[in-house]
């Protein structure tokens, strides 16, 4: 992986349950990790392919960062205040020096859970 490539910074997190000033749980976005990445579009998941009608207009993305291992499909990332969904995460050809984040842009107002 030629580092020229990861030309933006961004913010992975985890939802987590933390104690409010109350002392009550409560569950919320947490940063986990502040990594460099590449942006690619153009990612259509196999599902929407098949799909005989369009019925969503959503904005798919491939984000590329160093291999890691410890990113799950249950955190997301965030950059310049916009916010992705991890779908998939695929260790790029078992090789272990990129992962590749297949990742779903979060409309405005939609909440994510």
């Amino acid at each position: 992986m030629k580092s020229v490539k990861l030309n933006k910074k961004i913010d992975i997190q985890n939802y987590v349950r933390v104690e409010n000033e109350v002392g009550e749980e409560v569950k919320q976005w947490q940063s986990y990790a502040e990594v460099w990445a590449y942006f690619l579009t153009g990612y259509v998941p196999v599902d929407e392919h098949l799909k005989a009608e369009k019925d969503t207009e959503s904005v798919y993305y491939e984000i590329v960062i160093r291999y890691r291992d410890d990113i799950d499909t249950a955190m997301r990332v965030v950059y310049h205040d916009k916010f992705y969904n991890i779908d998939h995460v695929v260790n790029d050809k078992e090789q272990n020096i990129e992962t590749h984040l297949f990742c779903t842009l979060i409309e405005e107002g939609v909440y994510n859970e």
